[in-house]
């Protein structure tokens, strides 16, 4: 294994690796290639309270914590969870047959360095307030500087202060589109690009608490949608006020969307860190003569 990008997210994220709809970490692995493995681990569906109960399978374990009862660091009660039994791998019986590590942790126990970390979470915190995924945004905001705690606080058995945290902003709501899918389908609205804008506010809220950069990417594509509704020609595009140029479905990135939020992830890299550019990472292993 490569020094390592992971993206933790929802189903944005579990979709990016999709080819039907370009997504932005296959075009970050094949920016990196040979230089960083490039890790997906969205779940469709999560909201960061959902997202709280299996960050610690997904971040690799770094030390032993100096505490596990009455820290005063940032975990505070969380360390006593994070380092219960649910997160270990399982003995080896020798009596018995071999019983294999967990599959669902990420990272083996001796892996390579966690170079970049990226969050992107509050689609799903943001519906509704009675929808079974909405998390209010006051928990919204804890669970996210809980994330950041794990990398950043000297007791976690995450900690990793080296590593690079890079936090994305839910992307809007195309309310036509996401209105016209549910009457299709005979579903509810749960979403709605005004929720998601006040989601999107918290997260450069954490982001500049914790003074690690963002990607905004709610404000890109409101951007560019304004600045294409005044020249939208075809009729589609004006019933769903230019948002399907880069919404697949009123929630999810298209093509278009992913390669909007790819380019802000480059740009955000060169920017804060530009040693970890793909022109300035090493290359692993000998290159060719033509290379």
């Amino acid at each position: 294994m490569y020094d390592v990008l992971l993206a933790f997210g929802d189903s944005i994220t579990q979709c990016a690796g999709d080819p039907e709809f370009e997504g932005y970490l296959a075009y970050l692995s094949r920016l990196y290639q040979r230089q960083m493995d490039v890790l997906n681990r969205g779940f469709s569906g999560y909201n960061t309270t959902c997202a709280r109960t299996v960050v610690s399978k997904v971040l690799p374990v770094t030390r032993r914590p100096s505490t596990t009862k009455g820290s005063s660091g940032l975990l505070g009660n969380w360390i006593g969870y994070a380092n219960s039994s649910l997160f270990d791998f399982p003995k080896v019986k020798s009596s018995s047959k071999t019983i294999w590590p967990e599959r669902d942790n990420t990272f083996p126990q001796n892996s390579r360095a966690l170079r970049i970390c990226i969050f992107f979470f509050g689609t799903n915190d943001a519906a509704i307030s009675s929808w079974h995924q909405h998390t209010p945004i006051e928990k919204f905001r804890d669970n996210l500087l809980y994330f950041v705690s794990l990398l950043r606080d000297p007791s976690s058995k995450h900690y990793s202060p080296s590593t690079k945290i890079l936090f994305i902003t839910p992307p809007p709501v195309g309310d036509r589109m996401v209105k016209e899918k549910a009457k299709i389908e005979g579903e509810n609205v749960v979403n709605k690009n005004e929720r998601a804008r006040k989601y999107a506010q918290m997260v450069k809220r954490v982001a500049n608490e914790v003074n690690t950069p963002y990607v905004d990417l709610y404000g890109k594509i409101e951007e560019l949608v304004k600045k294409n509704q005044s020249t939208a020609k075809d009729t589609q595009t004006a019933d769903f006020e230019g948002y399907d140029g880069y919404l697949a479905d009123g929630i999810h990135l298209n093509s278009a969307g992913n390669r909007v939020l790819f380019d802000l992830i480059q740009e955000t890299i060169g920017k804060y860190w530009p040693e970890l550019k793909p022109s300035k990472a090493p290359r692993s292993y000998m290159p060719t003569s033509k290379e």
